[in-house]
């Protein structure tokens, strides 16, 4: 087999050992560090993607290889990131000294992200019709969003600092994360596969605000573009749907 067929499967498996190192890095207090380590991941998923586009090496394996990449990345990594945030903000709490108390349950919805974020990459294995749009928020979004909350926390950003120093707020992140990435929310994806005006405009509009952020803001851009997202696929799904065909 020629070499060029395992270069995606290589970029990819750098996306999931980015995605270990994370945990790692979380688990140790390292929570910066771990936020780099999923945004290095991103890229990775990035680049196997296109490289499998440009060699025309697609796969099989490749396919599932990248799901399991996405679930540690940005899965398992931010949900280790919050759960480590949720105990700073409960001065050092963890699952284990709090049962059965409320702390206990609150500690308990990042798994909820991980759970959701398989549900999520399995459904979009299975769905041809995920190709040029989403149904859900994508896992990778996800994982971004969670990635930059160590960034905003630690910086300040627009008066988010006290909040994301909050177990409800941090919780409630989780659960409403969760419920979006298997949700059947139609979302817009960045690909430009799609030629309709109705799906590039959103999705170009998107990208020239997040280069504009990110540019300003760096890392911490990612709280605001992820919420800008969803912002705008929600405006798009509730007042710009196109209307159902007619059956007599």
């Amino acid at each position: 087999m020629p070499v060029k067929k395992h270069i995606p499967n290589t970029i990819t498996l750098l996306n999931l050992l980015s995605g270990f190192f994370s945990v790692t890095a979380a688990t140790s207090g390292h929570l910066t560090l771990a936020a780099w380590l999923i945004f290095a991941a991103s890229v990775f998923d990035f680049l196997d993607g296109f490289s499998a586009r440009t060699l025309k090496a697609y796969s099989d394996l490749g396919k599932q290889l990248d799901s399991l990449a996405d679930l540690i990345s940005f899965g398992v990594a931010p949900a280790f990131i919050l759960y480590r945030m949720m105990s700073e903000a409960g001065g050092g709490i963890t699952l284990w000294n709090t049962f059965p108390g409320l702390p206990f349950f609150l500690l308990l919805t990042p798994a909820f992200l991980v759970a959701t974020a398989a549900l999520r990459l399995a459904r979009f294995n299975i769905d041809p019709g995920q190709e040029t749009s989403f149904s859900g928020l994508p896992t990778p979004a996800t994982g971004l969003f969670f990635a930059s909350l160590p960034f905003v926390a630690r910086e300040g950003f627009a008066g988010w600092m006290p909040l994301l120093d909050n177990l409800w707020v941090l919780a409630a992140l989780a659960l409403f994360f969760s419920y979006l990435m298997v949700s059947r929310l139609p979302l817009f994806s960045l690909k430009f596969k799609e030629r309709s005006p109705r799906a590039l405009v959103p999705a170009i509009t998107l990208a020239v605000i997040s280069v504009v952020l990110f540019l300003l803001f760096f890392l911490k851009a990612l709280f605001l573009i992820i919420i800008l997202y969803i912002f705008m696929a929600l405006i798009l799904f509730l007042f710009f749907r196109e209307p159902k065909p007619h059956r007599p």
